[in-house]
């Protein structure tokens, strides 16, 4: 059985702890949030779809993780197998770090190695995933001509079917893997070492709990940090610098649900091209408190909320949103998200991420807020008895919004 994989190699890059906790003490792992787990769909459908680029592939897939061992066999004999010229999930092992290929095409009397990515751009951690591919596909004698990165062309344009030649881009890293082997192998040995030791290493918390992936065993290493919800810290000039001026007389509380789909939906739209498929606007100006709209059930209607927005907007003199994802909605916003970002807010809820509902717990205990990603996935699953709780929570949600504006502004 196999000591390392593609995704424990780089975790233990990222952290050798994080690397012993996954192999030695997996259950104390954090439970996967709505949005990492569609994160992770979202890429198993793009590797999916990368299939149509090399049709007529063998699928290597096994159905468990007691099968890599066979499916290692199956691979080995495949490459020798003149009818197979392409094989998905190919399966490899060498010195006890086992490899899943997206793509093996044959070229020749060698073959190419791709490795599908969903974004729009290479990262150094994609370049370190393809440069442990050679080295293991190189271990096992594997004659290659090439590894390629595959990522999604950030200018593609839908028209009528996707185009899969045009929608990914591909990469050649042979160069760059051939001059990291070394330093891989050097890697392998020391990550393997870490495995094997009796008890986790010590390793502090830090940045690096965030970089490249938040760890999955932030619960665990962060347990013993205070929480003592009375005491946060910002920079009270910083903030003020960025109070609205003059001050406003009115203000609407804004909250967006976006959808960047990493294929495009609709003709004429690009790959993460923002879609919003909802919004709610809370302030006195509204006739029945609030404005709530959505698309859920027809996606080609993403782009009514512009003239509606336009429209509310003229009734306030100030917009208050948080939202990472900076909208670009032409329209002039107080995003809180940033505002408080620049201030250096700081409290030890927090260290879980940036987001609304550990800004709440800080200043005000709670409440609990839901995720966007649940009313998500609900709304692309078209199950239309989320609707109304959608509506509620985006309206729960402006409410802590407000509560903030109102703490630190009023």
């Amino acid at each position: 059985m196999h000591i390392l994989s593609k995704s424990t190699y780089i975790k233990g890059l990222q952290c050798e702890k994080a690397l012993y906790m996954t192999k030695k003490h997996p259950y104390l792992r954090d439970k996967l949030s709505i949005e990492q787990r569609a994160k992770f769909q979202r890429g198993t459908d793009v590797g999916i779809l990368a299939h149509q680029y090399f049709p007529g592939g063998v699928n290597m897939t096994p159905a468990s993780p007691s099968q890599f061992p066979k499916k290692v066999v199956e691979t080995m004999q495949n490459l020798n197998n003149p009818s197979i010229n392409v094989m998905y999930e190919a399966v490899f092992q060498h010195n006890d770090t086992l490899i899943m290929v997206d793509l093996l095409v044959r070229d020749g009397e060698q073959w190419r190695a791709v490795e599908v990515k969903s974004s729009l751009r290479l990262s150094p951690t994609y370049y370190n995933d393809a440069a442990l591919q050679y080295y293991v596909l190189h271990g096992c004698g594997v004659p290659l001509s090439d590894i390629q990165l595959m990522h999604v062309n950030p200018d593609y344009i839908r028209h009528g079917e996707i185009d899969v030649k045009q929608l990914f881009q591909l990469v050649s890293v042979l160069d760059y893997a051939k001059e990291q082997e070394p330093i891989i192998a050097s890697n392998v040995e020391r990550l393997k070492n870490v495995v094997a030791l009796p008890h986790a290493p010590q390793v502090a918390i830090g940045p690096h709990c965030h970089e490249p992936y938040t760890c999955d065993f932030l619960g665990h290493c962060w347990k013993n940090v205070p929480k003592d919800h009375s005491d946060f810290t910002v920079d009270y000039k910083a903030l003020f610098a960025q109070a609205p001026d003059p001050k406003p007389r009115s203000i609407g509380y804004l909250n967006l649900l976006h959808h960047y789909p990493a294929v495009p939906e609709l003709e004429g739209t690009k790959p993460y091209q923002e879609m919003i498929l909802a919004f709610a606007l809370t302030g006195e100006q509204e006739p029945d408190g609030y404005t709530f709209w959505n698309c859920f059930d027809d996606h080609s209607r993403w782009q009514e909320c512009y003239a509606m927005l336009e429209e509310r907007f003229t009734h306030y003199d100030l917009i208050v949103c948080f939202d990472p994802n900076n909208p670009g909605l032409g329209f002039k916003l107080f995003n809180l998200y940033d505002v408080l970002q620049n201030a250096h807010l700081l409290h030890p809820s927090l260290k879980d991420g940036f987001n609304l509902q550990n800004i709440a717990e800080a200043l005000f205990h709670g409440p609990k807020l839901f995720e966007h990603s649940r009313i998500l996935v609900e709304a692309l699953a078209q199950e239309l008895t989320s609707y109304e709780q959608s509506k509620e929570d985006l309206l729960t949600e402006n409410e802590v919004v407000k509560r903030i504006y109102q703490q630190f502004f009023k």
